[in-house]
């Protein structure tokens, strides 16, 4: 019998195809699929009481798994392999939300509308598979396939330099796989298992010898990074944001970037905690780079979308150091993290769109005084502002609050560092407030007109879940804490 994963994997492949061939009628299709996905998600989550514990030889045990033998090699076996834990299982409802709210946002989509909406079911298909794959084989082809989707939102629905911006995107991320690729292969081959299945791998990659583990981590840690994105390898970012349509801004920022946090918590931190531990220093430098650069990078900006997408460098740095803190209470904020910013950025993104499409500008220095124009604009990029610069009562406090806790529980007074840098990340927002949305009208033409209803429901719905969860993080926490990763040393 099917499980679960796979009728929602098949879900979203009929969605996805069903809307390509839809043509005017493409939008309700991919409108029914992402409510289909959406319902799914929430049967998981309602029957996910508590993971299966650690099986024998202390394998994680993992909900809802499925395995069915692929491919049979005298030497090698290769299993379509699938499961979720609390960790993954967060991360699909949030690929869940973004995809309907994508859907929603753009439903006014003119240009080429059953190929938008097409592109939009593929990416969410690709996330969902990464996020339950614990194959490595299937798990990298799920990884490349989220590569395809978006190089073509990004290079037809883009700005002027949409071309260049998509593949630049697409070398970057595409290099960097292939090194992923070769560190997983070499995992595999090194620990000397019979199958690529996550399962088979877990105890012996565990035992492998130190420098093995450093190496492996290494190289893990770049293929991974690149996508999170680190900095130095973080220049494709910012030009993929500006030049992406709104919708696929939503899309990398909220999904996209969190493979990268996932794929270094589930295959390299969880297989090689050795290397992990010893290559904590790199980790932590990094991180810090990342928090530092972002901040003072996105402070210097004008361009609305382009300081997003350089907090989004700021937030995804706190993410690492939380891992990089390696206690159950750091992975639980790096994940919550994850989720809080893919719902905030998700809406500053949309919020910028509809910026530039009814003031014809995302120039912060060209704008003011917009709040008696279009007050629900000015309400969503205000929500959105202070969710992002970790308001209390909004997603990102409680996120950026365990993060803190866990740096400080690890390296003491160094919690100052992104601590002055979450100040940097509120002056930047109240800047951006202050000339925007007050003080006497400016840059606003004739024509401007408040959100239309479709924009303002598919910002409603991350705007719902970053002020419920916000309130309520612990409906989040407790899923994530019921993982075996959450009890890594």
């Amino acid at each position: 019998m099917v499980g679960i994963l796979s009728l929602t994997l098949l879900t979203l492949l009929l969605t996805a195809v069903l809307t390509f061939l839809s043509g005017r009628y493409a939008k309700f299709v991919a409108l029914a699929g992402s409510l289909v996905f959406l319902a799914e998600v929430g049967l998981m989550i309602a029957d996910f009481t508590q993971w299966a514990g650690f099986g024998a030889g202390g394998v994680p045990q993992y909900n809802y798994s499925e395995t069915y033998p692929w491919i049979s090699l005298a030497w090698l076996h290769i299993n379509y392999t699938v499961g979720v834990d609390g960790i993954s299982l967060i991360l699909v409802l949030l690929t869940a939300f973004l995809q309907l709210a994508t859907v929603v946002y753009s439903w006014n989509e003119s240009k080429s509308p059953a190929l938008w909406f097409g592109l939009v079911a593929l990416t969410g298909l690709g996330c969902f598979g990464v996020f339950v794959a614990l194959d490595i084989l299937l798990f990298f082809l799920f990884w490349e396939a989220v590569l395809i989707p978006m190089f073509f939102m990004i290079g037809y629905w883009g700005g002027p330099r949409r071309r260049y911006a998509a593949l630049k995107f697409f070398v970057y991320t595409h290099v960097a796989s292939i090194v992923m690729l070769v560190s997983l292969l070499a995992l595999a081959f090194y620990s000397g298992a019979s199958s690529f299945d996550f399962g088979s791998l877990y105890g012996p990659a565990r035992t492998l010898m130190p420098a093995t583990q450093v190496v492996l981590f290494l190289g893990m840690f770049f293929g991974f990074g690149v996508k999170f994105p680190i900095v130095p390898f973080h220049t494709w970012l910012p030009d993929a944001h500006v030049e992406a349509p709104t919708g696929g801004s939503v899309l990398l920022a909220g999904l996209l970037l969190k493979l990268g946090g996932y794929g270094l918590i589930r295959w390299a931190v969880e297989l090689l905690p050795t290397g992990a531990h010893d290559l904590a220093p790199l980790l932590y430098l990094v991180a810090f780079t990342s928090i530092i650069w972002g901040a003072l990078v996105a402070l210097a900006q004008r361009d609305l979308k382009r300081m997003v997408a350089y907090s989004s460098i700021n937030h995804m740095g706190i993410v690492l150091l939380a891992i990089a803190v390696g206690s159950s209470l750091g992975i639980t904020a790096a994940v919550l993290l994850m989720f809080a910013h893919g719902v905030v950025s998700g809406l500053l993104f949309m919020v910028s769109g509809s910026v530039h499409h009814t003031f014809g500008t995302r120039d912060v220095s060209a704008l003011g005084g917009i709040t008696p124009r279009t007050p629900a604009l000015a309400t969503m990029v205000m929500l959105g502002a202070l969710a992002s610069l970790g308001l209390p009562a909004l997603i990102s406090f409680p996120a950026e609050f365990t993060a803190l806790l866990a740096t400080w529980d690890q390296l003491g007074y160094w919690v100052v560092v992104p601590l002055l840098l979450l100040v940097v990340t509120a002056a930047f927002y109240l800047w951006m407030m202050q000339r925007v949305l007050f003080g006497p009208p400016k840059g606003i033409p004739p024509t401007a007109h408040d959100l239309p209803r479709v924009e303002l429901a598919g910002m409603a719905i991350l705007a719902g879940l970053a002020i419920i969860f916000g309130v309520l993080p612990g409906l989040l926490v407790h899923v994530i804490v019921s993982s075996p990763i959450s009890g890594w040393p």
